[in-house]
């Protein structure tokens, strides 16, 4: 279901429990007025204080989206209007005015019931959207440097907010950067101020020597620093061989370990936990990785690309065109995926390394080898989950990420809690939820040598 919205069919069903409880409550004062051997003030205050309780759940569900909703109304709401109704027939049948009851005892039973379960069915049902993937998509000729800058900008944070998600595109930035002056969330650099850095890189004495120097490979891309005309082909700038600011932008997502900012490696940082984005799972066109450039280059001056140095694309190169409503889908898992496109989907390996996933590389969590690691977390004192197997471990790690955080042997501390997400039961639908356990679940280090 969408994260974050309210349901109209549970909002009228609480407005009309609340309506009926007032109903109710003045049906039972009018009996206790006509007889005078009920005790109106005991069955008035009763019956006043359902009232009270209906009104204040109501007020509460308007705070709540969908998911909160359901949950709340079967716990709360259905049961005080059953309570209000098992009341209301002792209530007659005690003082033996059974036959005074009026119709709408049976009735509400029949409407309260029908409601509930067609309730129940639409939201059992998959509410996931089925549009078609991404295709290629040729760019035009009028194609203006601003529509090229909001291109990246859409590839950095998608198309538009999701309601209560997190922005967040296909290059899946957003996850450890952030770009506001003053806004760090400690995963990676704060990109605020970047395209100024970045035409200062090349003279600077740390990027020329950590962690490795200009002119050599870095073994992993095969990406040679601080030589731009030695980026793979279709990827390369066009012009001077000289090293600018774009080259340095360009190098940091193509071969982020090539340097690395100080404080945010590893291994004393010499090796960057960004993914290579132009690779899986990200896989960035080079189309799509400059207008990223272009985007990183003028975003702290909007309305002007003087700094963009990146050349419009020429007409027939081709971008991962977004479906229509791209801009309105959270991201949703059914669980017919590929595992390997389920993992890419919800952005695991930009943190984890996960065996048997390729470009699952990510260093900013523990290293998912689960069927080995679950059984010893679980007997580790500071454990605090309830998990009683290793598939209810994985679970509960994915549903509930601070139920135990994992210590960084590497780093001598705990990994930092809060940075996994939080929303992935949004995410995910049930079947996939059991795919996903029972994947990670087997994962274990591969056999040495």
């Amino acid at each position: 279901m969408l994260p974050e919205q309210a349901d109209i069919l549970w909002t009228y069903m609480t407005l009309a429990y609340t309506l009926f409880a007032f109903y109710v409550f003045g049906n039972v004062v009018q009996h206790c007025r006509e007889n005078e051997r009920v005790n109106g003030k005991l069955w008035g205050g009763i019956f006043g204080v359902f009232a009270v309780i209906s009104f204040f759940e109501t007020v509460h569900m308007f705070d709540l989206v969908q998911g909160e909703q359901i949950t709340f109304m079967f716990q709360y709401q259905v049961l005080t209007v059953l309570a209000i109704l098992l009341t209301w027939g002792i209530f007659f049948k005690s003082q033996d005015i059974q036959n005074q009851s009026p119709p709408i005892i049976r009735a509400f039973f029949f409407w309260s019931t029908v409601s509930i379960c067609l309730a129940g069915y639409t939201n059992w049902l998959p509410q996931q959207r089925s549009d078609p993937p991404p295709k290629a998509a040729a760019v035009s000729e009028d194609l203006t440097m601003e529509e090229f800058v909001e291109m990246g900008r859409v590839i950095v944070f998608g198309a538009k907010q999701v309601a209560g998600q997190k922005s967040i595109g296909k290059g899946q930035c957003p996850l450890c950067h952030t770009f506001d002056p003053g806004d760090h969330i400690g995963r990676c650099p704060n990109l605020f101020g970047v395209q100024e850095r970045s035409e200062k890189k090349k003279d600077e004495e740390r990027y020329q020597t950590h962690p490795m120097k200009i002119g050599d490979p870095e073994p992993a891309t095969g990406i040679v620093k601080g030589t731009p005309d030695q980026v793979p082909e279709e990827y390369r700038r066009a012009g001077s061989p000289d090293f600018i600011g774009e080259d340095y932008l360009r190098e940091s997502l193509m071969c982020p370990t090539c340097y690395v900012v100080k404080g945010y490696g590893n291994d004393g940082d010499t090796k960057s936990p960004m993914p290579v984005i132009s690779k899986p799972p990200i896989s960035l066109s080079p189309v799509e990785l400059n207008a990223v450039i272009a985007w990183l280059q003028s975003k702290d001056t909007p309305g002007e690309f003087a700094n963009v140095t990146v050349p419009l694309p020429t007409a027939g190169s081709t971008a991962e065109e977004a479906p229509a409503e791209d801009e309105e889908r959270p991201v949703f898992v059914t669980g017919n995926e590929p595992i390997q496109d389920m993992i890419n989907t919800l952005g695991c390996p930009l943190c984890h390394t996960i065996p048997g996933v390729e470009g699952a590389m990510g260093a900013l969590g523990p290293v998912l080898h689960e069927k080995t690691n679950a059984p010893a977390r679980m007997k580790d004192p500071n454990y605090k989950g309830s998990a009683k197997n290793t598939k209810e471990y994985v679970k509960e790690s994915i549903l509930n990420p601070s139920a135990f955080v994992v210590f960084n042997e590497e780093a001598g501390e705990a990994y930092p809690d809060g940075l996994m997400p939080t929303t992935f039961s949004e995410m995910l639908s049930v079947q996939a939820l059991d795919k996903l356990v029972d994947f990670i679940s087997q994962t274990e280090a591969p056999p040495e040598g």
